[in-house]
């Protein structure tokens, strides 16, 4: 689609008219989402683009009555300028206020709270989970889901492989199979760990029945 998108001849003022009208579109269904949900919250990032102007993105995630949830990206606000809390926070308050306020957030920081603003706020948050992943040693968890993983999947063990795969199916497991991790083109080992922990309660039992 977008490389006949392409192929057609338009004058420029046409193809901005056709952007206004999506960006118009898309703009109102956002905004009704937000004003629709019980409750939301707000994700902030800095960064800076090529002319070395710092971008404020702001993420939003909104809760229905029914208890749905949508991410969307709310804004993208430029900061010429400085890029201190007084800055983020004029900037975030402006938008949000065009969205009826904060009445309804469940979040930037202590100028929110000078505002009487009160909401719950967890900084960093990517960061945290990053340094957390690296202090956390998985190498013996590794090891034993690897060496349960080889006794059902090793090359010499088929037969087995195939009975452990007609049990996850006839007990309706989550998962009809176990990830085989190697160093060597690896699967990640959170995915093998997630697999491995969603079928505990099926591994020991087959072991058993083997």
């Amino acid at each position: 689609m977008a490389k006949q998108f392409n192929e057609l001849k338009f004058e420029y003022r046409i193809k901005q008219s056709r952007v206004d009208h999506i960006n118009e579109h898309v703009s109102k269904k956002l905004r009704d989402v937000v004003e629709k949900c019980k409750y939301f919250s707000l994700c902030l990032d800095e960064s800076t683009d090529l002319f070395d102007i710092s971008q404020l993105v702001i993420f939003i995630r909104t809760i229905q009555d029914d208890f749905s949830v949508a991410e969307e990206m709310l804004d993208l606000i430029p900061l010429h300028g400085t890029t201190k809390g007084t800055d983020i926070f004029e900037a975030v308050n402006k938008l949000v206020s065009d969205y009826r306020g904060f009445d309804k957030c469940s979040c930037i920081v202590r100028l929110l709270k000078q505002n009487s603003i009160n909401c719950p706020m967890i900084h960093c948050i990517v960061h945290q989970e990053s340094l957390c992943g690296k202090s956390l040693r998985q190498i013996n968890v590794m090891k034993v889901a690897v060496k349960i993983t080889n006794i059902v999947r090793r090359d010499n063990r088929a037969l087995t492989h195939r009975k452990f795969r007609d049990f996850l199916a006839e007990v309706d497991a989550t998962y009809g199979d176990l990830l085989l991790h190697t160093d060597v083109r690896r699967v990640s080992a959170g995915k093998c760990l997630q697999r491995f922990f969603a079928l505990r309660k099926e591994i020991p039992i087959f072991l058993k029945m083997k």
